[in-house]
């Protein structure tokens, strides 16, 4: 059975591999990350300031494609910093759910609304911010342990 000591050098060790795993593999994709954001936050507010309220349902649902791009990508990272593939899984969670309110209740109630549209599509692109500044954090402490 390990000790508090060899339960630390082994985490540390641990981390070490994986710093290096994560220096062989793919760099951080921050800039792709952030324009996924913008144009999620883009599509939103296109869909509720100048479409019409009679358009399929199937067109929100399209909209969804930058989120999903977020979620496959931060599901198929192949090592990451302990936590992070937790934390990757709630902000992209919360995106989804922050969308779904924004789309919902706004082309119930709030159909072509600056007031509603415009902060809904913001929010709608901060899991992409609060990503692309995780991912900006994991390749600076990578580069950091070179």
């Amino acid at each position: 059975m390990m000790d508090k000591d060899q339960a630390r050098e082994a985490l540390a060790s641990a981390d070490a591999a994986a710093s290096r795993m994560r220096k062989a593999g793919r760099r951080p994709r921050t800039a792709l990350i952030l324009l996924l954001g913008v144009v999620m936050m883009v599509l939103t507010a296109v869909y509720g300031l100048l479409v019409q309220p009679r358009v399929p349902y199937a067109v929100p649902v399209l909209l969804l494609l930058p989120l999903l791009a977020l979620g496959i990508y931060t599901a198929t990272r192949p090592v990451l910093p302990r936590h992070y593939r937790a934390l990757y899984a709630v902000t992209t969670a919360a995106g989804a759910g922050v969308y779904s309110l924004t789309v919902t209740i706004g082309s119930a109630r709030f159909s072509g609304e600056p007031s509603w549209w415009l902060p809904g599509a913001v929010l709608c692109g901060v899991p992409f911010l609060v990503i692309g500044v995780m991912e900006r954090k994991v390749g600076r402490s990578a580069e950091g342990q070179r």
